[in-house]
């Protein structure tokens, strides 16, 4: 899923077309997809990756995992980089970067000593939301 927010803000600010890639892998492989794209932009989302891809523990009860997004954007992501397609992320779409270059990743942050709390007060404005946090 993709909210709306970053699609107007990409084809706002960008001015791009967007075109959104569902999380369909069985449809299309990464190596189809990447060569017709001219950049990627993966998303914030309120799920997580899930742990198996990068030797993490078992997800807590509750956690929000996108499997079928997970099979995608980790296999998307080295095809477009292999092209030399460009790739950005937002939050849980520099997660997916990470994860598919080989790194790991701590399932609760805000709860790792010395790293800040980036989640968002959802009884903020937007505005104060979406302020210079990540």
């Amino acid at each position: 899923a993709v909210m709306e927010r970053y699609i107007r803000a990409a084809m706002t600010y960008a001015d791009v077309a967007a075109l959104i890639v569902p999380s369909l892998p069985d449809l299309m492989t990464a190596a189809e997809v990447a060569p017709r794209l001219d950049g990627i932009l993966l998303t914030g989302s309120p799920s997580n990756v899930e742990p198996q891809h990068y030797g993490g523990e078992v997800a807590a009860p509750g956690t929000w995992l996108d499997p079928e997004r997970d099979a995608t954007t980790l296999r998307l992501i080295p095809a477009a980089v292999a092209a030399g397609i460009p790739v950005f992320g937002i939050c849980r779409g520099f997660q997916e970067m990470n994860v598919a270059c080989g790194g790991t990743l701590w399932q609760a942050v805000h709860e790792v000593g010395g790293h800040m709390d980036h989640r968002e007060d959802k009884t903020a404005t937007l505005e104060v939301q979406y302020a210079p946090a990540h």
